[in-house]
């Protein structure tokens, strides 16, 4: 027994310092339990079904790794899929007991019904994990990941209605959190609002070296079932009360969305410019930004000898499946400026999955080039190491 624990324990500090790659981190590429979401009404019994991918169109098994945090999940009914009849789901939920949970639907459908007599949540209700099984093989995909969003597809949410919302404000130099307003002005109704403190000035480019910015709390933002936002949309109002918007900074980096852990965990960071339908001059306007490749989003190479890219496909899925950070600009103007936001949200696209398939299933690593996974996206040596 000592013997077996000595070798188990050299075994691991191997694995630790593994700094030649000799263990590597396996990632299951093939099948895929694709990400995906499943908008859910109030008090209402809502079909959702799961989606996998075999390259090879083997059988696949779907098995529940996890259940919602809120409300309850069920297998459909024998009468729902012979005859789709009510009631949709069967007797008994799954427990956390029974995971993982073999979903017997021959088409993958689970049935979520929300927690009872209650409205809609700020984004979404809850989220659940699942993985699919190639029936021959054995092999078992990565976690799919299952946003239950509310009935409007939103995931993530902030209407300030009660409060901040957590929100904080970066770049200040005192105020660190943004002032709400419990009250209405044009169409904002409750909202956040900040100012500038300080202009640091740079005098070759007359634009402010330091910006602020509202920057979105952790626990509602940044959450792995945000993946299923990919082509969908993050939206929000936003108005100014002063500032001088004819001299303006430059460049505006409106909209920020970063992923630690992206880019073989040295980061990656994404950025819509105020250009291309999001110019704004301080009005009242409601901003709406598409959240996938080919909207005017760019990769910042976060060095400053190097030239901004368009974000690609993989770049845009794994920063949305990884998110941690998201800023909205609010220093546009090169001397002082009052900003207020309201209505915050990322939804997910209408047709799901959405998740990029090819994505999911890894991009090469450039430290490994015998491994692919989503964390390695950003750094496809064919693309960013090639010489």
């Amino acid at each position: 027994m000592f013997l077996r624990l000595v070798v188990w324990a050299s075994a691991l500090s191997v694995s630790l310092a593994d700094i030649d790659n000799i263990f590597p981190i396996l990632y299951a590429s093939n099948p895929v339990a694709q990400h995906t979401a499943c908008p859910v009404a109030a008090g209402e019994a809502t079909v959702c079904r799961l989606s996998g991918y075999e390259e090879n169109n083997g059988e696949l098994q779907y098995l529940v790794t996890s259940l919602p945090s809120s409300g309850s999940l069920y297998e459909t009914s024998q009468n729902y899929r012979t005859y789709g009849t009510d009631p949709k789901y069967a007797a008994t939920s799954i427990k956390d007991y029974e995971l993982p949970f073999r979903v017997t639907d021959p088409l993958g459908r689970v049935v979520y019904i929300p927690p009872s007599d209650v409205f809609p949540p700020e984004g979404r209700w809850a989220a659940m994990t699942y993985e699919v099984q190639d029936r021959v093989t054995g092999n078992i995909s990565q976690p799919g990941q299952v946003s239950l969003s509310s009935p409007s597809q939103r995931v993530a949410e902030s209407t300030f209605v009660g409060g901040t919302d957590s929100w904080t404000i970066s770049g200040n130099i005192y105020a660190t959190m943004p002032t709400w307003q419990a009250f209405g002005w044009g169409v904002l109704n409750r909202y956040i609002y900040g100012t500038d403190e300080v202009q640091y000035i740079d005098f070759d480019t007359n634009s402010d070296q330091s910006k602020w910015y509202f920057e979105a709390p952790p626990g509602k933002f940044y959450l792995p079932e945000l993946a299923a936002a990919y082509n969908g949309t993050l939206k929000f109002t936003i108005a100014s009360n002063y500032g001088d918007f004819d001299h303006l900074n430059n460049p505006l980096d409106f909209i920020t969305l970063e992923c630690a852990s992206c880019n073989s965990a040295r980061g990656l960071r994404l950025v819509r410019y105020a250009d291309n339908g999001l110019e704004w001059k301080g009005q009242e306007k409601v901003m709406q930004v598409t959240l996938a490749a080919g909207n005017h989003w760019w990769r910042d190479p976060m060095n400053s000898a190097l030239p901004f890219t368009d974000a690609t496909e993989c770049e845009m899925a794994a920063v949305l499946q990884g998110l941690t950070r998201v800023a909205i600009l609010g220093d546009f103007t090169r001397a002082g400026e009052g900003v207020a936001v309201d209505d915050i949200s990322i939804s997910t696209a209408t047709a799901q999955p959405s998740f990029p398939l090819a994505c999911q299933q890894g991009c090469l690593c450039a430290h490994d080039q015998r491994q692919r996974r989503i964390s390695c996206c950003g750094s496809d040596p064919s693309v960013y190491y090639p010489f």
